[in-house]
C-alpha cells in the first residue's frame, strides 16, 4: 500500500514542479527571505520607532518639518545630489557613446578604465582627494610651479569638492546605464537616416539620441536617489555648510541618541526616494532600467 501510495503521489508533486512559476518563485525564495529579514523587517522597526518613540506621536516629524535646521540640511542635500546627477550625465553619455560606437579591443580598453574606480573602496577614493585638492596637493602645486596663481586655491572643504568627488564615484554608474541602454537602439535606424539625406550630427541628433533618453532618464533616477544617501564623501571633505541629511542621521543616532528623530528623517528620506520612482514609473516606467520595452 504504500509503494501504491508514493506512486499515486509522484505525478501530483511533479504536476505542481511543472507549473510554470512555481520553480522561480523557489528559487527566489531565499533572496526574498533574505530581503525580508535583513531589509523590510529593520525598515518597519524604523518606522515604528519613528512613531513610538515619544508615546506614539508625530513630535519628530513635527521637529523635522518645522526646524530651521532640518531644512537647510535637506534643501543642501537635494542641491547637491541634483547637481552631482547632471554633471555624472553630462560626463557620461559622451564616454557611453564612444563605447557604443566602438567595438573589439578598443570598447574592452573603454570598458576596463570605466570599471577600474570599482576595485578601489569608496573611502579611498574619498581620501585620495584630498591629496589632490589640498593646499600642498598635487593641483595646486602644479597651479603654483606653472605660474598661474601664487597661492593655493581653496579647492577642499566646500561645495566643490564635494561635488567633484561624488561625481567620480557616481561616473561610472551613469556610464554603464546609459550603455546598456544605448545597446539596444537599432542601429540601423541611423544609417536609414544617412541613406535620406541627414548628416551624422542630423543623424544622432534626430534619431539616436531621442531614442537613448530613456536609458538617460533611468541613469538620472537611479544616480539621484544614490547622491541623496551619500555620507562619507561630504564628512571628508565638505565643511559644516555641505552637511547632507544622511549626516545628520548619523549625528542624531550616534552621537545624540535620538533614534526617534533619526529615524523619522529616516523615513522621510525613504518617502522621497519612493515618491521619485513613483514619478518616475508613471511617466517613463520602471521596466525600462531592467530592458523592458514601454507599456
Amino acid at each position: 500500500m504504500t509503494a501504491i501510495a508514493e506512486y499515486v503521489a509522484a505525478p501530483a508533486r511533479r504536476s505542481v514542479l511543472a507549473r510554470p512559476h512555481v520553480v522561480p518563485a523557489l528559487l527566489l525564495l531565499p533572496c526574498l527571505a533574505w530581503i525580508a529579514f535583513f531589509f523590510l523587517v529593520p525598515l518597519g522597526l524604523m518606522c515604528w520607532r519613528s512613531l513610538a518613540a515619544n508615546g506614539f506621536s508625530l513630535q519628530d516629524y513635527a521637529t523635522l518639518f518645522t526646524s530651521p535646521l532640518y531644512a537647510k540640511v535637506m534643501l543642501t542635500t537635494l542641491k547637491a545630489a541634483s547637481l552631482a546627477t547632471a554633471l555624472a550625465l553630462l560626463l557620461a553619455y559622451p564616454v557611453a557613446y564612444a563605447l557604443t560606437m566602438s567595438g573589439g579591443l578598443r570598447r574592452g580598453l573603454i570598458l576596463v578604465f570605466v570599471f577600474i574606480p570599482y576595485w578601489v573602496d569608496i573611502i579611498v577614493r574619498s581620501f585620495s582627494w584630498l591629496i589632490m585638492l589640498g593646499d600642498h596637493g598635487l593641483i595646486n602645486k602644479a597651479l603654483i610651479n606653472l605660474g598661474i596663481v601664487r597661492a593655493p586655491l581653496e579647492l577642499l572643504y566646500n561645495t566643490f569638492s564635494v561635488l567633484i568627488a561624488m561625481v567620480q564615484i557616481l561616473l561610472p554608474l551613469t556610464i554603464v546605464i546609459q550603455f546598456g541602454a544605448m545597446l539596444r537602439i537599432d542601429r540601423t535606424l541611423v544609417a536609414a537616416a544617412k541613406i535620406h539625406g541627414a548628416s551624422p550630427w542630423q543623424a544622432f541628433r534626430t534619431v539616436f539620441f531621442p531614442l537613448s533618453l530613456p536609458g538617460v532618464y533611468g541613469a538620472g533616477l537611479l544616480v539621484f536617489v544614490l547622491s541623496l544617501g551619500f555620507y562619507v564623501t561630504p564628512a571628508l571633505l565638505g565643511s559644516p555648510r555641505q552637511t547632507m541629511i544622511a549626516q545628520t542621521i548619523m549625528v542624531e543616532a550616534s552621537d545624540l541618541l535620538d533614534w526617534g528623530q533619526a529615524s523619522a528623517a529616516g523615513f522621510v528620506l525613504l518617502v522621497i526616494t519612493t515618491t521619485i520612482a513613483a514619478i518616475y514609473n508613471r511617466y517613463f516606467s520602471l521596466d525600462r532600467l531592467w530592458g523592458g520595452s514601454e507599456p
